[in-house]
C-alpha cells in the first residue's frame, strides 16, 4: 500500500456544492420509488449501497405489494453479499400471512442460503416446510426434493441420499440431465465409477462432462493421459467459469497422479489453487494446499535423484533451481519448496521461501501462494510464516483489499522489508491496522513513530497525516488531535504546520468542541505570519466563522464573515457568506425575542 503526501483539502464551499448535495439527496429519494434500480447497484458492485437504500426506502408492510417487491430485492442483495445468516433471519422474521407464491420463494431462498453456509440440517428444516405445507407444483416439488438429496450429500450421508434418490426416481421417472448429474454424483461418492460413467451417457453440459471424465478415470475406462488432455480442453473452455475451471484442473491433477506425471500434477495443482474455491467445496474435486507441498516434494526428489544432487548440499540444489528460472519454472519451484524444509542451513531455507514466493507471483499464482502459506498444516498461524513471504502476502492482501489478512500479516512484523525505511514500514502497518479496526495497535505504533525529540521531514510528515486522516474517518478525533499536536512540534515544514492546525480544527469541530475549533481554524488561516487572504486562509476563516456561530459567539462570527467579504471577489462565495450572515441574524433575532 503506497502512501502519498496529503491531498485532502477542505476548500471554500460554493453554491455548486450545495446543489450537488441536494441532487444526491433527490437521487436517494428517487430510489425509493423504483426498487428495480437496486439490481443495477448489485450488478455494478455496490451491494452495501443497495442494502442501505433498501433500508431507507422500503415501504411499510401495510403496503403489501410494494413491500413484497422490495423484500424480494432485499433477499437478493443479502445473497449477493453472501450473508447467508442474514437471509435466513430475514425469512424467519417475515409475517405469517404472506401470499403463497412469495412464501415459497422466501423459504427456497432460506434453504439455499443454509446449504451455501454448509448447514445441511438447517436447509432441510426449510425444505420440510416447503414439501409438507406449501403444496407446490410438481416441478417445484421435484426441485425441493433434489435439494434434500444435496443436503444429505453435503453431510456425506450416502445412505439417506440414496434412499431419497430412489424414491425420487420412482415418483418422477427421472431421466433428464439434472437427474443424471445428481445420480452420478452419488454413485461416484459410493465408489461406483463405472455405473456413474454409464449414467452420464449423452449428457453434454460442462458439469456432466467433468463428472463423466472423472468416472472414466476412476473406472479405468480411459487412460490417464487421455483424461489429462480432456481436462486441459475443458479448463480452456471454462475460462469464464472459474469454479468449474478449478474442477477441471483438479481432474487434470488426479489424472496426472494416475499417469505418474509428477510435473503435470504440480502444474495442475498450481493452476487449481490459483482459482477461487466454491463456498461449499465439492468433495469429488477437492485439493488442499498440502497436496501441492507434497507434489513439490515428490517432483524435487525425482529431479534430485535423476541428477544425483548430493543430499544436504544446499548450494547444489539451489543452483539447479536457478537453472530452471527461464524455462520449466515449476521445476524450480519444486526445488525451492523442497529446500524450505530440507535445506541444511537457515539462510538457504529462507532464500528458498523467498524464491518460491517470487516465482509464483511472477507467474500469476498469487492465490496459490496464499493457499500454500495460510491454508497448510505446515503453517498453523500467520506468525509461523517466514517474514520474507509475509511481506509479499501482505502486499498482495492490500492490493486485493483483504484488510483483515493484511493486518494479521503485518501486526507484529516490526522489521521492515529490505530497502524500506523503518518509519515508512511502521506507517504501512499502522494504516492496515486502522482499516482492520485494530485501533489500539495502530495508535501504539503511531505514538512510537512520534515519540522523542527528532525532527520529522515533510515526506514522513505527509505519510503520518494520511494515517491520521484515517483515524478521523473512523471518529477517533481525540486520538487524532493528540497525534497532530505531537506532529506539529516535530515537523520541520511551516506549510505542513499550517495544515496540521487546520486538521486539528476539523477534529475539534467534529467532536462538537466549536470554540477550540474556531481558534485552530483562525490560527491556520494566518500561520505563520500571513494575512489569511489566500484560498487556504479564506477556507479556514469561513469554517472558523461557522464554528463561532455554532458556539453562540454571533458577533465574532459576523465579524469574521465581514472580513471575508472584503477579501472575496467571487460572486458565488460572496452569496454563500451573505446567506450565512442572514442565518446568523435570524437565529440571533429569534433568541432575543423569546
Amino acid at each position: 500500500m503506497k502512501i502519498h503526501p496529503p491531498r485532502r483539502r477542505r476548500r471554500f464551499p460554493t453554491t455548486a456544492v450545495f446543489l450537488c448535495v441536494l441532487s444526491v439527496f433527490c437521487g436517494a429519494q428517487a430510489f425509493a420509488d423504483d426498487p428495480k434500480r437496486i439490481e443495477a447497484l448489485v450488478k455494478g458492485g455496490a451491494p452495501h449501497l443497495a442494502l442501505s437504500l433498501l433500508e431507507r426506502g422500503q415501504p411499510p408492510p401495510e403496503q403489501r405489494q410494494a413491500w413484497l417487491e422490495w423484500e424480494r430485492q432485499r433477499l437478493g442483495v443479502l445473497a449477493a453479499l453472501h450473508d447467508w445468516d442474514g437471509v435466513a433471519r430475514r425469512v424467519d422474521q417475515m409475517p405469517p400471512d404472506l401470499p403463497v407464491e412469495f412464501r415459497r420463494f422466501a423459504l427456497l431462498e432460506a434453504a439455499q442460503a443454509r446449504l451455501a453456509a454448509a448447514d445441511a440440517a438447517g436447509a432441510r428444516a426449510y425444505l420440510r416446510r416447503l414439501i409438507w405445507r406449501e403444496h407446490g407444483s410438481a416441478r417445484e416439488l421435484a426441485r425441493w426434493r433434489r435439494l434434500v438429496i444435496r443436503s444429505y450429500l453435503q453431510e456425506d450421508n450416502l445412505a439417506d441420499a440414496q434412499s431419497a434418490l430412489l424414491r425420487y426416481q420412482q415418483d418422477y421417472d427421472a431421466r433428464d440431465e439434472v437427474w443424471q448429474i445428481l445420480h452420478a454424483e452419488i454413485l461416484l461418492r459410493a465408489d461406483k465409477p463405472k455405473a456413474a460413467f454409464e449414467m452420464l451417457a449423452g449428457a453434454q453440459s460442462h458439469e456432466a462432462r467433468l463428472l463423466r471424465a472423472l468416472a472414466a478415470l476412476r473406472a479405468g475406462s480411459q487412460r490417464p493421459h487421455e483424461v489429462m488432455a480432456q481436462a486441459e480442453r475443458l479448463a480452456l473452455e471454462l475460462r469464464s467459469k472459474p469454479a468449474l475451471q478449478r474442477q477441471a484442473r483438479l481432474l487434470q491433477a488426479e489424472a496426472a497422479a494416475r499417469a505418474q506425471s509428477l510435473s503435470g500434477r504440480v502444474l495442475a495443482l498450481e493452476q487449481a489453487l490459483a482459482l477461487p474455491e466454491a463456498p461449499v467445496p465439492d468433495r469429488l474435486f477437492a485439493a488442499r494446499a498440502d497436496d501441492l507441498w507434497s507434489a513439490y516434494d515428490l517432483l524435487a526428489e525425482a529431479i534430485g535423484g535423476a541428477l544425483r544432487l548430493p543430499a544436504g548440499n544446499d548450494q547444489a540444489w539451489s543452483a539447479k533451481a536457478g537453472s530452471y528460472a527461464r524455462q520449466d519454472r515449476h521445476y524450480a519451484r519444486a526445488l525451492h519448496a523442497y529446500l524450505t524444509i530440507r535445506g541444511r542451513e537457515e539462510p538457504a531455507r529462507l532464500t528458498a521461501h523467498q524464491e518460491l514466493a517470487d516465482s509464483l507471483l511472477q507467474d500469476g499464482g498469487g492465490e496459490a501462494l496464499q493457499a500454500l502459506y495460510t491454508k497448510s498444516a505446515r503453517y498453523p498461524s500467520l506468525y509461523a510464516i517466514p517474514d520474507a513471504v509475509r511481506y509479499r502476502l501482505a502486499d498482495k492482501a492490500l492490493k486485493d483489499f483483504n484488510i483483515q489478512l493484511a493486518a494479521g500479516l503485518v501486526k507484529d512484523l516490526a522489521t521492515p522489508p529490505p530497502g524500506e525505511d523503518a518509519g515508512a514500514w511502521a506507517l504501512r502497518r499502522a494504516r492496515a491496522l486502522v482499516y482492520a479496526g485494530d485501533l489500539s495497535s495502530a495508535l501504539a505504533l503511531l505514538r512510537v513513530i512520534l515519540d522523542g525529540e527528532r525532527k520529522v521531514d515533510a515526506d514522513l510528515g505527509g505519510r503520518v497525516l494520511q494515517v491520521l486522516f484515517d483515524l478521523q474517518a473512523v471518529g477517533r478525533h481525540d486520538d487524532a488531535v493528540a497525534l497532530l499536536e505531537a506532529l506539529f512540534k516535530q515537523v520541520d515544514n511551516e506549510r505542513m504546520r499550517r495544515e496540521i492546525l487546520y486538521w486539528q480544527a476539523e477534529s475539534r469541530a467534529a467532536a462538537g468542541r466549536q470554540l477550540e475549533a474556531a481558534e485552530l481554524y483562525l490560527r491556520s488561516a494566518t500561520y505563520p505570519d500571513v494575512t489569511g487572504d489566500d484560498l487556504w486562509g479564506q477556507s479556514a476563516r469561513f469554517y472558523a466563522a461557522e464554528a463561532l456561530g455554532k458556539a453562540g459567539l454571533v458577533p465574532d462570527a459576523r465579524n469574521v464573515y465581514l472580513r471575508l467579504l472584503r477579501s472575496t471577489a467571487d460572486p458565488k462565495r460572496r452569496a454563500l457568506i451573505e446567506r450565512n450572515m442572514q442565518q446568523l441574524w435570524l437565529a440571533e433575532k429569534e433568541t432575543t425575542t423569546r
